[in-house]
């Protein structure tokens, strides 16, 4: 599909504007109150209808919640940074994330699109040959960054919009745009997906730009994979080690070391047998503990992750890590509690919506290349969306917008081709005008 009624150059350039000040302004999962303001304002200006706040979640379901003090800050920081403070005063607690409909003119089905938003915890590169530090839009947050191409979807949902706005007259049914907080540590999904709100969707698209794909395949901007599989299964939960605090020099034998407990469950969680019927994963990411050098440890903190190609060999690996972490806190007389973070499971795109995913990509403006399927080769939240549409009689699937990378997603020298985000807001656009009519 050709746009023609919109000056595509002056869309484009607008886009790559948003997505900058978003990737100077990154905010973690759950705090994303700068972000969420700014696309409010964007669909705003077009006279949408904005749902955000505590209305489109629910509590008991927004998994992996920053500590409070955490969360007052980067609150206290959007406030600063954002023009919009009546808004961000209601997304108080997290409850970030916004949705919108888009009603056209004509008859026709309920179609659901689903953008990401929230950043990585991860420090930007300040290399020369580094786009983002070279231009000047650089993250300002420490410990913040986009690394994973939220902040390009952002802008590509905020495309989407404008377009499907421009041709309402032509827009069969309706548009369910959703800007979902907390995708990083499969956090944001599920509180949602709980509300029933997408159980009226007819199809569902959801996109990620770049992946590993992108380098083993060689992709450019311009091909689109219309289908994903090998959605790992994951699991994210932390795990508190308490022993017994004492003096390192006078009186060691009094205490329960906790950083050693920890420790040993980390060598051997990485020892855990992986499993015969495909892939399985565990990462140990963060590593907190201790008050003092002179002091036994009383207290030591975990970040983990399971994963598995099938929800069984994801609960596998989970049941393996507990185990092991138990016997870690038995050897060294300390106590272990483990907390429930995030989790997603695999999902498999219908025939059916891709197989019109496909003519229709055929069709769109700036579509080069088309590849049916493609692995997903990681975890993502989206699928918990998706497995809810499927389980309510929808159908659903979740592409890839090729561009080539300059580093891995998840490091501090990620960028993104811009180019993708005008291209990504095209195929998006493309797909509510015309799926029912294929």
């Amino acid at each position: 599909m050709t746009f023609d009624r919109i000056d595509m150059n002056a869309l484009e350039a607008d886009l790559i504007r948003i997505r900058r000040d978003l990737h100077r302004h990154p905010e973690t999962a759950w705090t994303e109150f700068r972000t969420t303001a700014l696309i409010i304002s964007e669909l705003e200006k077009l006279g949408l209808p904005v749902e955000f706040g505590p209305a489109i979640h629910v509590p008991e379901k927004m998994y992996g919640m920053p500590k409070e003090a955490e969360m007052q800050a980067c609150y206290e920081r959007a406030l600063q940074e954002s023009d919009r403070p009546d808004l961000i005063e209601k997304m108080k607690g997290g409850f970030t994330g916004c949705i919108t409909e888009i009603q056209g003119e004509l008859p026709g089905p309920t179609v659901g699109i689903r953008v990401d938003i929230d950043c990585n915890d991860c420090d930007e590169s300040a290399a020369e040959n580094h786009k983002p530090a070279a231009g000047g839009y650089a993250s300002l947050h420490a410990h913040c960054m986009h690394a994973c191409g939220h902040d390009a979807h952002t802008a590509i949902g905020i495309g989407t919009a404008r377009l499907l706005c421009a041709y309402r007259d032509r827009l069969p049914g309706k548009v369910v745009l959703v800007f979902q907080p907390g995708e990083e540590g499969l956090r944001g999904a599920a509180s949602l997906t709980a509300t029933g709100r997408f159980a009226e969707c007819d199809y569902f698209f959801g996109a990620h730009v770049g992946l590993g794909i992108s380098q083993k395949e060689k992709l450019q901007v311009g091909d689109v994979v219309a289908s994903t599989y090998g959605f790992l299964s994951s699991t994210k939960f932390d795990a508190v080690f308490h022993g017994k605090a004492a003096h390192a020099g006078a009186s060691p034998d009094q205490g329960c070391n906790a950083i050693a407990a920890a420790s040993a469950a980390v060598i051997n969680m990485l020892a855990i047998a992986r499993h015969h019927d495909g892939a399985s994963r565990i990462n140990i990411g963060t590593f907190r503990g201790g008050t003092g050098r002179n002091v036994i440890p009383d207290r030591a903190e975990l970040g983990i992750e399971t994963r598995g190609v099938t929800n069984e060999i994801n609960e596998y690996m989970e049941k393996a890590a507990v185990r092991v972490l138990e016997g870690a806190a038995a050897m060294y007389g300390c106590s272990v509690e483990t907390r429930f973070m995030g989790s997603a499971g695999g999902v498999v795109c219908d025939e059916e919506l891709v197989e019109k995913t496909v003519a229709v990509l055929e069709k769109t403006e700036g579509v080069k290349r088309i590849i049916r399927s493609g692995d997903f080769g990681g975890g993502e939240d989206v699928t918990t969306i998706m497995r809810d549409v499927q389980a309510h009689g929808g159908q659903v699937t979740e592409m890839i917008l090729g561009m080539p990378l300059t580093a891995p997603h998840h490091n501090g020298l990620f960028d993104v081709d811009e180019r993708v985000i005008g291209l990504g807001a095209r195929v998006f656009a493309s797909l509510a005008l015309e799926v029912s009519r294929i």
